[in-house]
C-alpha cells in the first residue's frame, strides 16, 4: 500500500503529512485526501460517496448513478458489503428510506 510504503521510507503517516503540507489550502487538501482514500480502499470510498449522496434531504442522483452505473456486479457486491459494515444497514434499506 502507498501509505505503508510512505511510512516505511519517511517515518511519518502520509495523511498527517498531507494535512501539514496543505494546512492553508483546503481545496487542495480535500482533493489529495480523496485521492488517498480512493487509492487505499476503493470500495470504502464508493460506500461513503453513496451514503453522502443519499443522506439528508434530497439525493445527489448524479453521484449515485455515476457510482452504480459504472461498477461491475462484483464491485457492487463489495460496495454493498462495505456499506453495511460502515453504516449498520444494507444499501437497499438506506436507498428505500427505511432506516
Amino acid at each position: 500500500k502507498l501509505q505503508e510504503k510512505y511510512y516505511e521510507t519517511e517515518g511519518v503517516e502520509l495523511d498527517s503529512e498531507l494535512e501539514r503540507v496543505t494546512y492553508y489550502y483546503k481545496y487542495l487538501k480535500d482533493g489529495l485526501v480523496s485521492l488517498l482514500t480512493v487509492s487505499s480502499d476503493f470500495y470504502y470510498y464508493c460506500a461513503h460517496e453513496l451514503h453522502d449522496a443519499m443522506e439528508g434531504v434530497g439525493t445527489d442522483e448524479e453521484a449515485v448513478t455515476r457510482i452504480i452505473a459504472t461498477r461491475a456486479d462484483k464491485d457492487l457486491g463489495n460496495i454493498k458489503e462495505v456499506f453495511s459494515d460502515a453504516f449498520g444497514e444494507t444499501l437497499r434499506s438506506f436507498c428505500t428510506g427505511r432506516h
